[in-house]
Order: C-alpha cells, then sequence, then structure tokens
C-alpha cells in the first residue's frame, strides 16, 4: 500500500502537468483566418456566393462571412472598417468613393445585364419599345404599377438613371416603394403585378415562381458591371493579406473559373467574367 500511495505521490504532479499543456494548448489553437464581405443584394440572391465560398474556404482555409445590403450601404460599410471587401455593381457611386480613398483597391470582375420586367400580360404595351427610354415613358404614360427598390443600391441608382434619360417621372399613386433587396422586391413585383427593374442573374434564379417576364433587355443602358474593392488601412498585416489573397483568387484565379461556369446548367452563364486585357481598374471601365 506504501509502494502505490509513492507512486500515485509521483503521478500526481505529472497529471497536473498534463493538465498545464492540454489547457495551454486549447488556448493557443489558431483560429483560421476570416474575410468579410458586404455583398450587394444582386450578388447574394444570384446564388453565386454560395459556390464561391466552400471553394475558397476549401482551397484557403480562411473563412468567408458575408453581409447582404444595397451597394450603397456596402460601401459605407467600408469606410467605416465593418468589412474588408465589398462587391457592388454601382459605378457613380463607387467613383465617389474611390476619389475620397485613394488607397482602396478596385477591379472590375464580372458583367451581365438589367432587365425590365413586367406582368405577362404587358400592360403598358412596353414589349414593342425599341428604346429603353420609350419603354420607361410607356410605364409612366399608362400609369402602370413600378416597383421601385428605394434604397440607394446599384439597382435603385440604375432606375433613377433611367427616368432621367427618358425625361420622365412616376407618379406617386402609381409607384410602390420596396426598400428591399431584389428578391424581395421581384416577388412585390410578381405579387402586384407590376414592373420593376432587376439583374439578370437573380431573375434567371427566381424566375420560376414569379409571374414576371422581360418586357425590355439590352443596350448599353443596361449593362451591369461588378467590381471588386477592398481597403488596404487594416492595421493588422495579416488580415491586410487575407483580404488580398481572397481578391486576387477572385478575380485572376479560381473564383474567376466557377463564375464562367454559374448558370450553365441552365442554358445561359448568368454571369460574364471582366476579359482578359481589358481595363478594370476604374469604376467607368467597360468590358468591351
Amino acid at each position: 500500500m506504501l509502494a502505490l500511495a509513492n507512486l500515485a505521490k509521483q503521478a500526481f504532479p505529472l497529471f497536473l502537468c498534463g493538465l498545464v499543456l492540454v489547457n495551454g494548448s486549447c488556448s493557443q489553437q489558431v483560429q483560421a483566418p476570416t474575410v468579410i464581405l458586404g455583398l450587394s443584394t444582386s450578388f447574394g440572391n444570384s446564388g453565386l456566393f454560395e459556390v464561391l465560398q466552400p471553394a475558397y474556404e476549401q482551397v484557403s482555409g480562411a473563412r468567408l462571412r458575408s453581409h447582404l445590403v444595397g451597394s450603397g450601404a456596402a460601401l459605407q460599410m467600408l469606410e467605416r472598417g465593418q468589412v474588408d471587401v465589398v462587391i457592388s455593381h454601382a459605378p457613380e457611386m463607387e467613383a465617389r468613393y474611390i476619389k475620397a480613398h485613394p488607397e482602396w483597391s478596385y477591379k472590375k470582375l464580372m458583367y451581365n445585364d438589367f432587365l425590365l420586367v413586367g406582368p405577362p400580360d404587358d400592360p403598358a404595351n412596353v414589349l414593342s419599345s425599341p428604346l429603353i427610354e420609350v419603354a420607361v415613358q410607356r410605364i409612366v404614360e399608362h400609369r402602370a404599377r413600378f416597383v421601385s427598390r428605394g434604397d440607394e443600391s446599384g439597382t435603385h441608382t440604375r432606375e433613377r438613371q433611367l427616368f432621367t434619360l427618358a425625361g420622365v417621372t412616376l407618379f406617386p399613386e402609381q409607384t410602390v416603394v420596396s426598400g428591399q433587396g431584389m428578391s424581395r422586391t421581384l416577388r412585390l413585383a410578381s405579387e402586384l403585378e407590376a414592373y420593376t427593374l432587376t439583374d439578370a442573374a437573380t431573375f434567371m434564379a427566381m424566375n420560376q415562381v414569379l409571374c414576371l417576364q422581360p418586357v425590355f433587355q439590352g443596350g448599353t443602358n443596361l449593362l451591369n458591371t461588378y467590381s471588386v474593392i477592398s481597403s488596404t488601412m487594416n492595421p493588422n498585416e495579416a488580415s491586410r493579406a487575407d483580404t488580398r489573397s481572397f481578391v486576387r483568387w477572385l478575380t485572376d484565379d479560381g473564383g474567376r473559373e466557377l463564375i464562367k461556369g454559374f448558370g450553365l446548367s441552365s442554358g445561359v452563364p448568368a454571369f460574364a467574367v471582366w476579359p482578359v486585357g481589358s481595363p478594370r481598374d476604374q469604376p467607368e471601365d467597360l468590358p468591351f
């Protein structure tokens, strides 16, 4: 019994030492780096992020976290240091922020089109319009209901530009302001049998559950470009490196290849990647 007691006394300090080592190793576990994104709802509602996120996390060991907001809100979050990267589709708005923050990194990523969509019976006879200006004018002239994003997003910005281009203003009684993202705005327009402006990718992702059809598409006034914007001002060098790695993967590596193939299962790609060799460092740059 005495021998056993002495053995226990000798083992007890070793046991305590083991506890310290185990607890110490737990407290020093390295967490995976996290890159926080501010995504326009048009990008987020398309389903593309659900493809990009697991692919990047697998190859990098980093985690991607996202906030789904309008482009304007996403740029504000980047300015406040709340996100590391923004994916936006509001070139004029982006230009103002880039001018105010020349230290930000800016690259064009991809593009598709905006679509003017409306009810199948097309009460404003928009389908026969030769120009987008005429299409918008007919909506106003017929007092047809129109659902506006009303949220300072990229889509809302383009919507206002189109009405300015057409020289018309919606009447209050025909205007419904959703103040919400793209998918909810489309659902509201479908329920109200109204017209609205949408990005092509979100409409493609949702068209089976909507009672809407494209009534006008095509032309440079409906070109929809997406950009990747990041800040280099994070005081943590490791965080800056993680951000640079993600942007490089997205614009020039595996992310680019995934964007190319996204939507092909339905017959038409949802986005076109920015052409190699085309200028891409300024908000006003175009893919062709």
